[in-house]
């Protein structure tokens, strides 16, 4: 098979896992099912990828890509309100959560201090930038401005686990069930609580 028909394949089993993955979250990827949809045999769908978990991982990376995207356009782009770029990525992260629930799940099920620090290329945003990346230049910024003294790597590791935290308890927890209006008055909450401890140190 030449090299760009067998990029080409692969790159269309990848989407066909990706779509299916963000309709009905992770749990219903299936190799089987992933090869059923793009009409080729399991052995050529095993060429490709060994197995669910290394699918999976190729999904929760271009999902992980789209993560970061959405976090540099909430720096680049208009904001309905003066908030600080930092708060503006922590509601995007959070909000990336609510509007896609399966891809975050999946990027849940496949994080790693590696995957978060040392992500694969295939794993970075449009601009080039990892997701953590965007924080860490977010939580930079706005620590050069408060005038903080707080280590950035750390601070960004703080800010990260405080948005990651809210935002799988709005979406797997008891509070899944809360009205929108609630959730967004705890997003928006939380987020000057993250703001306002790190001004502190």
């Amino acid at each position: 098979m030449p090299e760009s028909s067998y990029s080409a394949l692969a790159d269309r089993l990848l989407t066909i896992a990706y779509d299916i993955t963000a309709t009905s979250g992770p749990a219903a990827l299936s190799l089987r099912e992933v090869q059923r949809r793009a009409g080729v045999s399991a052995a050529t769908a095993y060429w490709h990828y060994k197995g669910r978990a290394d699918l999976l991982l190729a999904v929760s990376r271009r999902a992980t890509a789209k993560l970061a995207d959405t976090l540099n356009d909430a720096i680049t782009q208009p904001l309905p309100s003066p908030i600080s770029d930092l708060a503006a990525v922590c509601l995007a992260y959070m909000h990336f959560a609510r509007d896609h629930e399966g891809l975050f799940q999946a990027i849940v099920m496949n994080s790693s201090t590696e995957e978060l620090t040392h992500p694969a290329e295939s794993a970075r945003g449009k601009a080039g930038l990892a997701a953590f990346e965007v924080l860490q230049r977010a939580v930079a910024d706005y620590t050069a401005e408060a005038g903080t003294g707080s280590p950035v790597g750390n601070a960004a590791l703080h800010v990260w686990a405080a948005c990651h935290g809210l935002a799988v308890l709005l979406i797997d927890s008891p509070m899944a069930g809360w009205p929108e209006s609630d959730k967004e008055q705890l997003r928006l909450q939380h987020v000057q609580f993250v703001l306002n401890s790190l001004s502190r140190h």
